[in-house]
């Protein structure tokens, strides 16, 4: 894993010198390029064991807390986002794996010294991403197109980010502007600058998104830049998915999925329900019904499996079968549907958490292992990393790991 992160060096020119004296040559010496700074830096010894990606970033490896020792996890410490490498989309090696984006502010804000310009850019928020082992960070945007750096106002705060199933465009908002960022052009579209509340759900083919503004719902058409507004009685949600021709919503209580075509509402589930021993205490009482409003939500990249949690419970949800199996939260346990912040294909692998992340791959009956699991400080700098949401998400049939390896 090393060897992805090590700058190697850079091959030497030879330069071949020659004569024409009874048809023979002669080779000159190899002449070796001056090493840059990364090279001088990657060659003096260092306590952690650092290596140097660029002269102000670099990565420590760090062993996995878990049941597997001598797993080792690579750690980012940037000091200077812009040295960075940044998203390529035409860099396939990024992709053999499902991906990532979060927020992070890999600068630390000062509120009691003035500040450089460069410090204040360092403390902002970012959008990154990085593949679900913990390799292959990336720079995706820092977004001063749109929002310029103020002294006044040195954060700003990162709320929600999307990316279209080509891994194409980040849909993201702050605390105002809903933006789409275009990682092949490098430029930003605002799309609304409202104070509201932000959602976004892309089309399956990448060709639409649907985003809230002002309080409604809109359909931001990519080739054409037409914006629409929804009907009053059109659904979806901060969580969901767009798949096979059903646009699954998971809602506060459980999931309803539509016909994407037709908006035709196809069914709905959750707990409790009817059928529930609590269900009409659940409809009369507001106290009863909290205890069971999903604060925290994900879904499967094919909208097969979708988890929430609540204050007291978490639910695991197939939208095949309509099963819905919960648990009670005992906080000084471990539950068999906790760490499910980004459910992978077929709910086979979960990830949680961006700054500092737990892994697990479930067990064949899609509950945590207790016996299977590992966790690692996936950044070394700033101060955090939040807002993790899984994209590529069919790349290595889902497997969040190369499983051969």
């Amino acid at each position: 894993m090393n060897s992805k992160y090590l700058w190697t060096a850079l091959a030497a020119l030879i330069f071949l010198n020659g004569c024409n004296q009874d048809e023979s040559s002669t080779l000159s010496t190899a002449v070796e390029p001056p090493k840059t700074d990364v090279e001088l830096l990657n060659e003096q010894e260092w306590d952690d064991n650092r290596v140097y990606v660029t002269k102000d970033n670099y990565i420590l490896m760090k062993e996995a807390n878990g049941t597997i020792p001598g797993i080792m996890k690579p750690c980012f410490v940037v000091n200077s986002a812009k040295e960075w490498p940044r998203e390529d989309l035409s860099n396939a090696d990024s992709y053999d794996l499902p991906r990532v984006d979060f927020r992070w502010n890999n600068g630390k804000h000062d509120a009691y010294s003035v500040m450089t310009e460069k410090q204040i850019y360092e403390a902002r928020d970012k959008i990154w991403s990085i593949k679900t082992d913990g390799t292959d960070l990336r720079l995706v945007t820092d977004f001063l197109d749109v929002v310029p750096m103020n002294k006044q106002n040195e954060a700003v705060p990162i709320r929600m980010m999307r990316r279209s199933p080509n891994n194409h465009y980040l849909a993201w908002s702050d605390s105002v502007n809903k933006v789409i960022f275009d990682l092949k052009t490098q430029e930003s579209i605002v799309l609304g600058s409202d104070l509201g509340h932000s959602q976004f759900l892309w089309a399956e083919d990448s060709s639409y998104l649907y985003f809230e503004d002002r309080a409604k719902y809109w359909k931001y058409e990519i080739t054409t830049g037409k914006t629409t507004q929804m009907d009053d009685d059109f659904h979806f949600s901060e969580v969901g998915v767009i798949y096979g021709g059903k646009r699954y919503v998971v809602s506060d209580f459980g999931v309803v999925i539509y016909d994407e075509l037709t908006d035709e509402r196809l069914l709905s589930f959750g707990y409790p329900s009817k059928g529930d021993e609590i269900y009409s205490q659940f409809v009369k009482d507001y106290n009863v019904r909290k205890d069971f409003h999903m604060k925290t939500r994900s879904i499967s990249p094919d909208g097969k499996y979708a988890w929430g949690e609540s204050s007291k419970y978490r639910f695991f949800m197939n939208t095949e079968t309509q099963e819905v199996r919960t648990e009670k939260i005992v906080r000084s346990e471990v539950g068999d549907y906790q760490y499910f912040e980004q459910l992978g294909l077929n709910a086979n692998y979960v990830r949680d958490g961006a700054g500092g992340v737990i892994f697990l791959k479930l067990s064949e009956d899609k509950t945590v292992p207790k016996d299977k699991w590992m966790n690692w400080p996936q950044v070394c700098s700033g101060h955090s990393a939040t807002l993790s949401w899984l994209y590529n998400g069919f790349a290595n049939n889902g497997a969040f790991v190369k499983e051969d390896k």
